[in-house]
């Protein structure tokens, strides 16, 4: 049976059409640096150039056209923007025009390149600048304008899809350690925060726990009182100037029991700046491994004898009960250097988030 020219020139025409509208929508097509964008691609979330997270340093214009996006543009004579984000790939969306500037800096991390946003004419939402191949995490971003008299333009900044903007009082690098029935969270420090807020739960982006937190003299906040083999989920804000913060990056942390390691019934050690405790009468054998993890994570292990271990255990046990020496000095024994008598360890109570006891067998 024979096909007529119409009919093979039809079916060859549907494969083509299908073919390009299937090219065309692949994410190997993409927008290249100086090609107009004026919405952001598919796996980019856009930030308008208003966006609160974004800090302008010096003077800056802002311009009301529908030629921009959202309806108005930024733009400054030798002066920067910074912003950070959390992700892993960033554009610049501006203009280029005869008054922009050649020599614009754009810092990311402290490493630098250079870019252009000068033409002659003017075209707007142009992809400027791109950033691609970074590790998943927090950047920092500084783009500044090295040309006198030229202008820098902004109109829109471009993450990936799964990333996002951060305030500029946003907590970041949030780390959770896993602790016996508790956490150590470690964030770095927003300048002027007044308290920060602790939200955690059992699942992804699902935060049934709120507390205010304050973070120790080494930078931590432990979160007591959680149930061993059962995955928690972090994030934290911080409140400046009566305003509360968006929310950090979410990290999560298991609580794992160990060895002899127990704690304190009622009101917990963590609660009070200590750490876990060990039954008096269990250790009872000859010699013991004392394990004493302090509350900016670092351990510290002493071979001891049971009677040493004891009455370490006594002086933290009176000292939670409000008598005694801020202090306690662990004789190091073997572990001593150099021409000494002695070489010992001086442990502060309010240091110490748990501590352990191994007694050797009998």
């Amino acid at each position: 049976m024979k096909i007529s020219f119409t009919k093979k020139f039809g079916i060859l025409f549907g494969v083509l059409l299908f073919v390009m509208v299937t090219f065309l929508n692949t994410s190997s097509y993409a927008a290249s640096v100086g090609q107009r964008l004026a919405e952001p691609e598919v796996g980019w979330d856009p930030y308008d150039q208003t966006a609160p997270e974004i800090k302008y340093n010096g003077n800056w214009s802002t311009y009301d056209s529908n030629l921009y996006y959202g309806g108005s543009g930024t733009s400054s004579i030798g002066n920067s923007v910074e912003f950070k984000f959390y992700g892993n790939k960033m554009r610049l969306i501006g203009v280029l025009y005869t008054g922009a500037s050649k020599n614009i800096e754009v810092s990311i991390d402290g490493a630098k390149e250079q870019m252009s946003q000068y033409t002659s004419g003017v075209y707007y939402q142009i992809l400027n600048y791109e950033k691609t191949g970074l590790t998943d995490s927090v950047h920092h971003v500084v783009i500044t304008n090295m040309e006198a008299n030229k202008e820098l333009y902004v109109d829109r900044i471009d993450i990936n899809k799964g990333g996002r903007l951060i305030g500029q009082n946003d907590p970041i690098n949030l780390e959770a350690i896993s602790r016996d029935s508790q956490v150590i969270l470690k964030w770095d420090e927003v300048k002027g925060a007044e308290s920060y807020t602790v939200k955690y739960g059992k699942e992804p982006g699902n935060y049934t726990e709120t507390v205010t937190a304050t973070k120790d003299a080494y930078g931590n906040f432990v979160i007591p009182g959680l149930t061993n083999g059962t995955k928690y989920y972090f994030v934290v804000s911080a409140k400046v100037n009566g305003v509360d913060s968006g929310y950090s990056n979410e990290a999560s942390a298991t609580p794992q029991g160990r060895g002899q390691t127990g704690s304190n019934e009622g009101s917990t050690p963590s609660q009070g700046g200590g750490g876990g405790k060990s039954d008096p009468e269990q250790a009872s054998g000859n010699r013991a491994i004392l394990v004493v993890t302090m509350t900016n994570g670092l351990e510290k292990e002493f071979d001891l004898s049971m009677k040493e271990v004891n009455d370490f255990i006594s002086w933290y046990e009176g000292k939670q009960a409000g008598t005694g020496s801020a202090s306690y000095a662990i004789n190091k024994h073997d572990n001593n250097k150099g021409p000494f008598s002695s070489r010992k360890d001086y442990m502060l109570y309010d240091r110490i988030l748990t501590f352990e006891v191994s007694e050797y067998s009998k």
